[in-house]
């Protein structure tokens, strides 16, 4: 599977699908565009399932503060956003709805964390299993492949 093909499969992802596997290899390069390589900003962002996963379950020792992930400015793909981002892609519609799901994955991990804080833990699984951040991180990779092919054409 080449990356374009691998773009073009995660564009197509469902919600509830599983996270599309290849090897990338030699292709990746392809990847980066205007300054972002979409490879890592997806991988980077699907991640956080794992991560928030582990801090919630103990078996992480990282600190997670909500109000730096709140922030949708502060990632790689953020800082793109709102940088180079902006200045290529900000008259093409899927870079809004990118902007506009990535901050909400921002706001939604960060609950995840301050429900977890609070003792609420059943209800921050759920919202990182069943909710809105699952239907955020999927939203964004989802987003990302489809600017990302937008791009290439």
């Amino acid at each position: 599977m080449g990356l374009l093909d691998w773009f073009l499969e995660m564009s197509k992802a469902k919600p509830e699908a599983e996270p599309v596997k290849t090897e990338l290899g030699a292709v990746k390069d392809e990847a980066i565009v205007q300054g972002l390589d979409f490879v890592a900003a997806i991988e980077a962002h699907r991640k956080w399932k794992s991560r928030l996963s582990e801090y919630i379950d103990g078996a992480s020792t990282e600190e997670l503060d909500p109000a730096i992930i709140c922030q949708d400015d502060k990632c790689a793909l953020g800082k793109w956003i709102y940088g180079e981002g902006k200045t290529f892609c900000g008259h093409m519609p899927k870079y809004h709805k990118l902007k506009a799901d990535h901050a909400g994955f921002h706001v939604n991990a960060a609950e995840v964390v301050t429900l977890h804080k609070k003792g609420k833990t059943v209800e921050a699984k759920a919202l990182m299993l069943d909710g809105a951040f699952a239907k955020y991180s999927q939203t964004v990779q989802t987003e990302l492949s489809k600017l990302y092919m937008e791009m290439k054409s």
